[in-house]
């Protein structure tokens, strides 16, 4: 059943005529003309039907008067069906604010056009068909704000293709000033037009109580292709990683450039759904040198087969070693042998002297040998989660231990910990010899190096054992936070002798690397679009951002954040003369191809339409709108009003 409803319902005010056309044309005023006549027998029968006629008349007269000015009043007043959500557009007072998404997802060609052009030609559509009163504005993303749009606009030959950004989606951006201008048009609708992707679809749907407050109709036009595959291709230090989305990827190639040299190619086939890992033999290579990896495929959606990487020196990490200094010297002489330039600097600190300044410094915060409490250690080590490598050792020989103490206060070791003794001393056994952790150690027990005292239970994932029973390392998780737990000390210390063998060295840097593993401490990823740190930031230095062709891009100063547009190799200049290469990749999730709909489906006034189904109901929105039939009565009505009166005013005659 039809919901029938008024654009301008104040016009309805107007029905009041209908009352004065009702006295005008019972109240007037009639002439009678009297005559003398001697009988009536003479006059025929048809003169009393004729008098009946003329009632009749004066009746359709009066109908059609009637009829006349109550089509016109809802012409203005705007009768229409509101059951289909689209007819707000008809409305003469609405204004249409249209939001295209510009990520570059929206990039994918489907049918020979790109969702992002489907798009724009929606809005097109738009400006052109519906009625010249309705205004039309287009969110520019350069500027951040609407601009008005023109069906001049829409039809001109000049129109340039679809362009995505890479980046975040910039709906809330458009959202806010959508609400900063639609206080002045009452009739205000919310168009968005996306292919839906997965980002997008958060950020909407955490939009919804904007939307609910605002109390604005939002019209959903989906441009997603109906069975959509992409495949992407990502580098991972030396080996390339191939994805296929939605569909299987037949055997091509990866090819691998480093400066303008090509230096090798790999075949490749990827299930769909699926991943494959191309290792490349990579050149030896000066640090600063940049590479390209590019997978060759028929790809609807291209920007993401070719990834950008450059070839950097190896970051030292700096280590905090907490504790007696004393004790605690031969640690780091075992860091020093093990990699000089790899762990730099090495720095030692008894607890009492112990600032949040060096603790936030260390990539590395080794305790050993350290007694009592400190609450910004406990603190620390609590909070540093995935940013900082942390190794704690536990002394059977004191009490105040503050390894022990922290394990009982955290809660991460509820049973009691109790000091065990091994009179003859037991070999430390590895967990395999196979692993990154251990690999490369003669034998999984060591012959030397014996344990006579240490603390038990200790929690986590073992690592290594004391003989084949008690664990010796533990790896363990609290909050995020990545602990190495050693059940004994590893400096000087009469309850083991691992530092004076040939053990030590290996086993002190293995576990430092694995403290620091995904903590972290890898190389920084740039994405395009995207904001990250600045590199600058808090040191009083500025820098300069160049592309390969040595064209200014960006001045970097004191901004705690900075951003790269698009990707490519970049090269960083600081003020002080150093010079860095920058690899900007676009983000993994650009390329997932995962589409959904909306959580609000025609609830709140949020509706949801394909683009086929949106541009066939806005075509059809004449069958809602009921001026034209009303019109026509108009001119019925005019036709009839003036047949009567000219036939009544023939008949007085």
């Amino acid at each position: 059943m039809s919901a029938l409803s008024f654009f301008q319902p104040a016009f309805l005010w107007a029905l009041g005529f209908l009352a004065a056309v009702l006295v005008l044309h019972f109240f007037r005023r009639r002439v009678v003309r009297k005559m003398n006549i001697s009988t009536l027998r003479f006059f025929p029968s048809a003169a009393v039907s004729q008098s009946r006629v003329k009632k009749l008349v004066d009746l359709l007269l009066l109908l059609a008067r009637l009829l006349l000015v109550a089509a016109l009043i809802l012409i203005f007043a705007g009768l229409h069906d509101k059951s289909n959500p689209l007819v707000a557009l008809r409305d003469p007072q609405s204004v249409v604010y249209a939001w295209v998404d510009p990520t570059v997802s929206m990039e994918y060609v489907d049918g020979g056009k790109s969702s992002g052009r489907r798009a724009m030609d929606v809005v097109d559509t738009l400006a052109s068909v519906l009625p010249s009163t309705v205004g039309h504005y287009r969110f520019d993303h350069e500027s951040g704000r609407f601009m008005q749009f023109s069906a001049s606009l829409a039809n001109s030959e000049t129109r340039v293709d679809f362009a995505g950004r890479y980046g975040p989606v910039n709906l809330e951006e458009a959202v806010n000033a959508f609400i900063a201008v639609s206080p002045s048009a009452p009739s205000a609708v919310f168009v968005v037009l996306s292919d839906f992707q997965r980002g997008t679809v958060d950020a909407f749907d955490s939009l919804l109580p904007v939307f609910a407050d605002n109390g604005k109709k939002v019209i959903c036009v989906s441009t997603a292709p109906h069975k959509p595959h992409n495949y992407s291709v990502s580098v991972r230090g030396n080996t390339a990683v191939v994805r296929a989305y939605g569909a299987a990827l037949d055997t091509t190639f990866v090819e691998l450039t480093v400066g303008d040299l090509r230096v090798g190619q790999r075949s490749v086939h990827c299930p769909a759904g699926d991943s494959v890992v191309v290792s490349f033999d990579m050149p030896p290579v000066k640090a600063g040198a940049w590479g390209r990896v590019d997978l060759h495929a028929s790809d609807p959606l291209p920007f993401d087969n070719r990834d950008l990487f450059t070839v950097s020196a190896d970051k030292s990490r700096s280590v905090l070693i907490v504790g007696d200094s004393r004790r605690n010297r031969v640690i780091g002489a075992a860091l020093r042998a093990a990699g000089p330039a790899f762990w730099d600097p090495v720095i030692q600190k008894d607890g009492g002297d112990l600032t949040y300044e060096d603790l936030n410094a260390a990539d590395l915060v080794i305790v050993n040998n350290f007694n009592g409490r400190s609450r910004i250690l406990e603190s620390f080590i609590s909070t540093a989660g995935n940013d900082k490598g942390i190794i704690l050792t536990l002394d059977p020989d004191r009490e105040d231990d503050f390894g022990r103490a922290y394990l009982r206060g955290s809660g991460l070791s509820r049973a009691a910990l109790n000091v065990n003794t091994i009179e003859q001393g037991a070999n430390p056994v590895l967990s395999d010899t196979n692993t990154a952790l251990w690999r490369g150690f003669p034998a999984a027990s060591s012959r030397n190096a014996r344990v006579y005292r240490h603390i038990a239970p200790v929690p986590g994932d073992v690592l290594a054992r004391i003989g084949n029973a008690r664990p010796l390392v533990s790896s363990v998780n609290q909050s995020g936070a990545g602990l190495i737990v050693i059940s004994t000390p590893v400096g000087v210390s009469s309850a083991n002798n691992l530092c004076e063998t040939g053990f030590f060295v290996p086993f002190i840097d293995r576990l430092s690397r694995r403290a620091l593993a995904g903590r972290g401490q890898g190389e920084e990823v740039w994405y395009a679009g995207y904001a990250a740190r600045n590199p600058f930031f808090g040191v009083g230095r500025s820098g300069t951002l160049y592309d390969r062709d040595g064209k200014l891009v960006a001045s970097w100063a004191s901004q705690p954040f900075v951003r790269i547009d698009r990707p490519g190799v970049y090269s960083l200049v600081s003020s002080s003369g150093e010079a860095a290469p920058i690899a900007v990749s676009a983000h993994p999730s650009e390329s997932e191809m995962i589409f959904r709909r909306p959580e609000a489906h025609n609830a709140g006034g949020i509706y949801y339409f394909e683009s086929g189904e949106f541009l066939a109901q806005v075509g059809d929105l004449s069958n809602n709108i009921w001026s034209h039939w009303l019109w026509v009565i108009l001119g019925l009505m005019l036709c009839l009003e003036v047949f009567l009166w000219k036939r009544q005013n023939i008949k007085d005659k």
